[in-house]
């Protein structure tokens, strides 16, 4: 049995700003996080999570893009 896709037309309030900076970084709502719309409060704060490791100083932002960049590759991302 699948997970009846989440309508987007009216998010949950705590997810609405993320769901906005998504669209406009990517230009939209990725998979995953569609479906940790059922439940926006773990979902909000992974989101605050990652963001705080993104936005960490401990290493050169260079380095960071390395890492990520290197680390899709090995998942098989496509951004």
């Amino acid at each position: 049995m699948r997970i009846p896709e989440f309508d987007l037309s009216k998010p949950p309030l705590v997810l609405r700003p993320l769901f906005a900076m998504m669209r406009r970084r990517v230009g939209k709502v990725l998979t995953p996080y569609k479906a940790w719309a059922y439940r926006p409060g773990p979902a909000f704060w992974f989101a605050m999570f990652m963001n705080s490791l993104e936005s960490s100083k401990l290493m050169p932002e260079p380095t960071n893009r390395l890492v990520c960049l290197r680390s899709a590759q090995l998942i098989g991302c496509v951004f």
